[in-house]
């Protein structure tokens, strides 16, 4: 099964307020076989940290895509370190450059989780949280680093980052989703007393897995901005990377309930009107496992094309098919 990723930020009441950027960043890349997903969250004693962060992910999505092997292949973890500031402290200082500041000015944590033929590789600077979830569960793969205060973190302009930059990498095994959070949303998505996930952590991986993210999207800043913003003063911002498994099952092994949730159909599946809908989508999204035109689809279902049309448009509100050029396809594979 495919991974699949998506990634969003809000602004924070308390920027709102002040009239303030959003300073956490995310960015999300598929290249060379490899999915990127990073987090950064700018320092609020930055004045334009907002850029710094956006740039840090940015380039790190970048680089990790493109040095993935080589980087989990390495027995030296220092030197990856090492390497990984080379690189971000470069783009950084082009960034000051461009903006005529200081490196100060752009400082930001950054947080990265990436895939690739059955590997994995995390790195984590600053506060935020990095989970995952494998056939046991939710799990915390890294907590905040805040020093001797809540309030205080380590940057990528830090002196002693490469000191305090924390990297995992390893084989995936049974791991089917990571997710990166800021310091806002974890308020919302991690107990600190516990350390643990909220169990939202798991239903928002299964979405990711299900969910065209053009559609999931603009849902995810809206629970963001409404749910979990209202907790906390600071930015919000999420980054998840998922595949279908036994923990996030597809499409297809839902419960009926659950189906016709994600197809938007309402009323009670009792209902023999209701279950023959469910039952038609089901149809349509077994048949696009493999990406189908529209002439070929209606030949298939042996429907006019204006009913087959509508049927597809439906489907493709909520996401769970997607259309590439003239092709359909069910989202999840």
């Amino acid at each position: 099964m495919e991974w699949k990723s998506i990634c969003c930020a809000v602004q924070g009441r308390g920027h709102a307020k002040k009239n303030l950027p959003c300073q956490d960043k995310v960015a999300r890349l598929e290249a060379n076989g490899v999915h990127v997903i990073a987090l950064a969250d700018g320092a609020g004693s930055a004045a334009l940290s907002h850029f710094g962060a956006q740039c840090v992910v940015n380039r790190a999505t970048a680089f990790i895509a493109d040095r993935f092997f080589d980087l989990i292949a390495r027995e030296d973890g220092r030197s990856v370190t090492q390497e990984i500031f080379s690189v971000l402290l470069q783009a950084l200082r082009d960034e000051a450059e461009l903006r005529e500041c200081t490196l100060k000015d752009l400082a930001s944590t950054i947080l990265i989780a990436a895939v690739g033929d059955g590997k994995f590789f995390l790195a984590h600077l600053g506060d935020g949280v990095i989970g995952y979830l494998n056939d046991s569960g939710l799990k915390v793969a890294t907590t905040p680093d805040n020093g001797e205060f809540s309030n205080e973190t380590v940057f990528v302009t830090s002196a002693d980052a490469v000191a305090r930059m924390r990297i995992f990498k390893g084989a995936l095994k049974n791991i089917s989703g990571f997710i990166l959070m800021s310091d806002g949303s974890e308020q919302s998505l991690y107990s600190k007393r516990k350390k643990t996930l909220a169990p939202a952590v798991k239903r928002l991986m299964h979405r990711t897995c299900l969910v065209d993210g053009k559609i999931l999207t603009p849902q995810l800043e809206q629970a963001l901005s409404t749910v979990i913003a209202a907790n906390t003063q600071d930015d919000c911002s999420v980054a998840i990377l998922a595949k279908p498994s036994a923990q996030l099952p597809p499409l297809n092994a839902l419960p009926l309930p659950e189906r016709q949730e994600l197809f938007q159909i309402a009323g009670s599946p009792a209902f023999r009107k209701v279950t023959k809908k469910i039952s038609r989508c089901d149809k349509i999204c077994t048949l696009l496992r493999r990406p189908l035109t529209l002439r070929q689809i209606i030949r298939r279902l042996h429907v006019k094309p204006l009913p087959a049309k509508k049927k597809l448009n439906r489907l493709l509100k909520t996401g769970v098919i997607e259309k590439r050029n003239a092709l359909y396809k069910t989202f999840s594979g």
